[in-house]
């Protein structure tokens, strides 16, 4: 049969940012896909950007769908769109029409796609640079597309904040960034809603 290729979409959260090598949560789906998928070909393509925002995503939507053709993209901005900085804050206005943008170019592309909330932050001293109560209106938003389009959602945001652990374990010395209990969890979340979605490419092609 044909490939598949699945292209994970976002900022230094699904980029992997600080994670241990191999334990971010792109490389433990691919992993999986490999093992549950042994014979079908499925290409899964990091392609998060440290310090992007939506406005960065929008920009680079069509060069990711010219180059890749892909069959799934699961997509995560919001953390920076959040920020306070000047240098990374996309308004909520602007982080709605980008999100309307991507997708519907994604979805005319013929690409299949799931959204995922940002996840929650640690607040304490001077870090992070984005705060839970600004975070969760983006969270709002993203649930709002995934509502208008008919897209699978993940909300990581209310997964994370719902571990009886507490956050600190699953998050780096940033309080932003995911550690490796953290993306062992993120991954798990991933995996549950895209797996229904590659079996469901795999039996149309």
């Amino acid at each position: 049969m044909d490939g598949i290729t699945i292209v994970c979409f976002g900022d230094s959260i699904t980029y992997g940012y600080c994670a241990e090598y191999g334990k971010d949560y792109v490389s433990l789906f691919r992993a999986k896909v490999k093992e549950d998928f042994p014979d079908v070909p499925i290409a899964i393509k990091n392609r998060g950007v440290n310090g992007e925002s939506s406005r960065a995503g929008l920009k680079r939507i069509d060069d990711e769908l010219k180059s890749y053709n892909p069959d799934l993209i699961i997509m995560l901005f919001g953390s920076n769109d959040g920020a306070y900085s000047a240098w990374y804050h996309v308004g909520l206005e602007e982080f709605s029409f980008n999100y309307d943008r991507i997708i519907e170019r994604s979805l005319q592309s013929g690409s299949k796609m799931i959204l995922i909330t940002p996840t929650p932050v640690i607040e304490e001293e001077d870090m992070p640079f984005i705060e839970n109560s600004v975070l969760v209106k983006y969270c709002e938003l993203i649930k709002e597309k995934a509502g208008k389009y008919g897209l699978p959602l993940i909300d990581m945001n209310s997964v994370f904040n719902s571990q009886p652990g507490g956050l600190k374990p699953l998050l780096q010395w940033d309080g932003q960034h995911i550690s490796t209990e953290g993306y062992e969890l993120f991954f798990n979340e991933v995996y549950k809603t895209a797996k229904p979605v590659i079996e469901d490419i795999i039996n149309k092609k």
